[in-house]
């Protein structure tokens, strides 16, 4: 991530957030926390997962092999993905070659994104006029809840009329300070857990307003990024 001093504006979901106290209830005292704190936050939340995993991975091999899980022998107490890869302890890590872990790592960020999309969608949904629409709350998507969590709208709006909505974001915020040296297939697989959380909070939003769907994301290049909504009939 590169150096930026710069004061930013507080986004609403971070005005929201810092409002309430710990036991959820509204703060006598009015604070703003800058609307990067969540973007800071992410990689932290990204690099906690993954080491997660690791660790139980290697707690379950070492069952299996019957060693005392947690014994380290020959690592020294380094973090590394299992394989001898050495894993950062903070900012963006270098994920490991490992489908079935980071498909945990999947569930489990995707699952965060839901429930604060789901929140999101009861706190600020229009109470001007009701969404019925599926189209209708695909567009509060792009237009109010992309402003709430970052200060601009989505770029473009496709969709086939038959269920399928493309969303493209084309400065993607958490990834603008993003370093796309590695190339263009590495860098897209390296910022891949970095939209799975986005990815539930549309999913999120959505199924509060009774909208079953899937939601996946990709990115050919950074700092564009572009999500995929296939509404799932209730047939």
């Amino acid at each position: 991530m590169s150096g930026n001093n710069s004061t930013e504006s507080p986004t609403v979901a971070a005005r929201l957030f810092s409002a309430l106290s710990l036991d959820g209830k509204q703060a006598n005292e009015t604070r703003q926390v800058s609307g990067g704190t969540l973007e800071l936050l992410l990689p932290e939340l990204v690099n906690t997962l993954v080491s997660t995993a690791l660790e139980t991975k290697r707690a379950s091999e070492q069952i299996a092999l019957g060693q005392e899980p947690g014994d380290n022998k020959g690592n020294d107490g380094d973090h590394s993905d299992g394989g001898g890869q050495q894993l950062a302890t903070s900012g963006w890590t270098e994920l490991p070659e490992d489908n079935e872990l980071m498909e945990q790592v999947y569930v489990k960020l995707e699952m965060v994104g839901f429930r604060v999309g789901r929140r999101l969608a009861e706190r600020f949904s229009p109470l001007s006029r009701r969404l019925t629409d599926t189209l209708d709350v695909v567009k509060f998507v792009c237009k109010d809840v992309w402003m709430m969590l970052f200060n601009r709208q989505i770029d473009n709006l496709k969709t086939n009329h038959r269920g399928i909505y493309v969303l493209q974001d084309n400065k993607f915020k958490w990834f603008l300070r993003m370093s796309g040296n590695s190339g263009g297939a590495a860098a897209a697989r390296r910022a891949q857990p970095y939209i799975w959380l986005p990815c539930g909070i549309i999913r999120g939003v959505l199924d509060s307003f009774g909208i079953s769907t899937v939601v996946i994301a990709e990115t050919l290049g950074l700092p564009q990024c572009t999500f995929q909504i296939k509404v799932v009939s209730s047939e």
